[in-house]
């Protein structure tokens, strides 16, 4: 019996049967993510919004982003050194591109003891997400997913000792590593605890330090950390997990080892980077022999598709991704990860709007 399909779904409607593989009134959309930064806020540096502790800057990109293109999706975020910053890297800032590392807070042993578990209402430039995301809760929370994360255990690690440093404590000494990991969980658990009060439904990890590793470095240092985030997730009361995986020389063979996270603790949604649509489509089924409320997304890539190329590249890309990998649901349409500040406006256009006219998935 063929399900009949509302004329207009709402995102709750349309992400509900995306997960379960049924019919769906056209994609569900993701959050064109870190485009907020700047692509709407011409007279205000890149810095000045993630530093804004009261979140009202950032806020104002995503509203006028969300306006325009009414996705089922809205992440609040900044960049990916955040939770380390306020556990006490340091980053240099710029106009017109996301903060970049320039001293790591852990350089000893002896410097754990000195690590604070932040709290993201106070520390850092953690704020400005937990003011955004109450902003967010208040305007949209009954029209869109708000999902908010941290770069994950590993990658948090990574970003308060140095991804050089924490290779070498994994060869080396591999019980230091562990420590930094477990802190750092600490942390993310904290901080999306946090989330959960301001108003975030969904939750997210993973950015790109993790696929540098190799399979059984994954399993040891990744694996068990990620599991017991998710685990912490579940029980915090998000409703989904969205789990990036980043562009890296290991991504795609430890993809793979995803499953072993215990995905079926949540709908989740496994996006970033893939080699080709086919290679999308191809995790999608293997997901899918695992666990029933797994989908996948991703593979445009944004730094390169999205900034360099053309609204008329862009339109034929997204046309053919969802021809191939939205039927029979569990597809998402979003980015490989995020969307530079400066991205052409008329390529946003086109990488939204072309997913929305092609219309019903089946």
């Amino acid at each position: 019996m063929v399900t009949k399909v509302k004329e207009e779904m709402t995102s709750f409607e349309r992400i509900e049967a995306m997960y379960k593989g049924e019919a769906t009134d056209r994609v569900v959309i993701g959050w064109v993510r870190a485009a907020e930064t700047g692509r709407f806020l011409p007279q205000i540096s890149v810095a000045d919004v993630v530093r804004d502790k009261t979140g009202y800057y950032l806020y104002r990109g995503i509203k006028t982003l969300y306006d325009r293109y009414q996705t089922d999706i809205i992440t609040p975020y900044t960049y990916t050194t955040i939770e380390a910053v306020a556990m006490g890297t340091k980053v240099k800032y710029f106009t017109d591109q996301l903060p970049a590392p320039i001293e790591y807070a852990i350089k000893s042993p002896e410097d754990l003891d000195r690590i604070k578990i932040p709290d993201p209402r106070v520390d850092g430039d953690l704020p400005c997400l937990y003011n955004c995301t109450k902003r967010l809760a208040r305007d949209y929370g009954n029209k869109a997913i708000i999902s908010l994360g941290t770069a994950g255990p590993f990658s948090v690690a990574s970003r308060i000792r140095g991804l050089w440093q924490i290779a070498y404590d994994i060869v080396r000494r591999p019980w230091f590593a562990h420590d930094i990991i477990n802190i750092a969980t600490e942390a993310c658990i904290n901080i999306i605890e946090g989330w959960y009060e301001a108003g975030a439904t969904a939750t997210t990890s993973g950015a790109g330090s993790e696929t540098t590793l190799g399979i059984e470095h994954f399993k040891q240092f990744v694996v068990p950390y990620e599991r017991r985030y998710l685990r912490k997730a579940k029980k915090i009361g998000f409703l989904s997990f969205l789990r990036h995986i980043c562009s890296g020389p290991s991504a795609s063979v430890v993809i793979d080892i995803f499953k072993e996270f215990g995905l079926d603790l949540l709908p989740t949604l496994v996006w970033g980077y893939y080699d080709s649509p086919e290679i999308m489509l191809q995790k999608k089924k293997f997901f899918a022999e695992y666990f029933p409320m797994v989908a996948v997304g991703g593979y445009i890539k944004a730094a390169e598709t999205l900034a360099l190329s053309t609204p008329e590249v862009i339109t034929k890309e997204v046309e053919h991704v969802i021809k191939m990998c939205a039927p029979g649901g569990k597809y998402v349409h979003i980015a490989d990860c995020c969307i530079p500040p400066t991205v052409p406006l008329e390529n946003l256009d086109a990488f939204i709007f072309t997913a929305k006219k092609m219309g019903r998935v089946y």
